[in-house]
């Protein structure tokens, strides 16, 4: 594969596989390298694929650093590309009608696609951006987000575009999928929920053999450069906009008049955490050692 904001510029194209993928779509990962770069190959990637974040994080030129795409990308992408996130119980905290009927409860937090791409945007302009968020919140209130904050555009997308996949039921739009593009025919992904799937860049013919454009809608869009992104917890985690959970299973925004009887009361919550800081190792962002599984860090080649 060639990168089409590089034509000019040689590179190489890598395939990864993830031999504890579970399943065949989950194992391939993209990555490309430059190698060392003049000045002026380096000002023009930095144009091509920096102008829809904050360009001073980026490293300053280095003529002897063997140079890969992601080096161009924001700390955050740097530091989750090719890594997988373990699901973990986390105590919510409900946001019921009063403090007297608070109570705390447990469930699980698992990154996904949505939560990973409202982070990119959240940091992707700021100086020296601050720990990432981990956060679980339900597909509508983040597509409606994702809508209001965003203009729709051909299916030609730009580096910093990102690109909604969501399927209809009757007069409701279900959120499936989202990514960010980084190159015409590329994206970066949290590839879904849960244990196995990995943060990862990958090509348009691979996201189109997940989500068969023939049953689902790719819908094309382009944040707004002046938009404000503000902390989940503010957005997604007020009373203003919370989500349901009756035991382990989330439903779309506040109990209908004809909940079944049989099903607990309803709590409202918004389940996240925070990562450690980032780590600037010789120019490059990388997640500290804490945000490792002790045992995974451990057995690190």
């Amino acid at each position: 594969m060639r990168l089409a904001g590089a034509e000019e510029i040689p590179h190489t194209c890598h395939l990864y596989r993830d031999a504890n993928a579970k399943l065949p779509v989950w194992e391939a990962a993209l990555g490309f390298e430059f190698g060392r770069l003049t000045y002026r190959q380096w000002q023009r990637l930095v144009t091509t694929y920096g102008t829809w974040h904050n360009r001073r994080n980026l490293a300053h030129y280095d003529r002897d650093r063997n140079y890969t795409l992601m080096d161009f990308m924001p700390p955050i992408m740097q530091a989750w590309n090719r890594h997988r996130f373990h699901e973990q119980e986390v105590t919510a905290s409900p946001m019921s009608a009063g403090p007297s009927q608070r109570r705390s409860t447990t469930t699980k937090l698992a990154a996904n696609c949505w939560g990973t791409l409202y982070e990119i945007l959240r940091l992707a302009k700021q100086d020296n951006p601050p720990a990432p968020t981990l956060f679980v919140t339900d597909s509508h209130p983040m597509l409606h987000t994702l809508w209001q904050r965003s203009m729709k555009i051909q299916a030609n997308p730009q580096t910093g575009d990102i690109v909604l996949v969501y399927h209809q039921h009757g007069n409701h739009t279900y959120l499936d999928h989202v990514a960010l593009a980084v190159d015409q025919q590329l994206y970066f992904e949290k590839a879904g929920a849960g244990d196995d799937v990995p943060y990862r860049l990958i090509d348009h013919q691979t996201l189109e053999q997940i989500w068969n454009p023939d049953i689902y809608t790719f819908e094309y869009r382009r944040p707004y450069s002046q938009q404000q992104w503000q902390p989940p917890e503010q957005v997604f985690g007020q009373e203003g906009n919370p989500y349901m959970v009756y035991g382990h299973s989330s439903t779309q925004p506040r109990a209908s008049k004809d909940s079944s009887p049989n099903l607990p009361a309803p709590m409202t919550y918004f389940a996240m955490k925070q990562l450690p800081a980032f780590v600037n190792v010789k120019g490059r962002f990388r997640l500290s050692p804490e945000a490792y599984d002790p045992k995974v860090w451990r057995d690190r080649p």
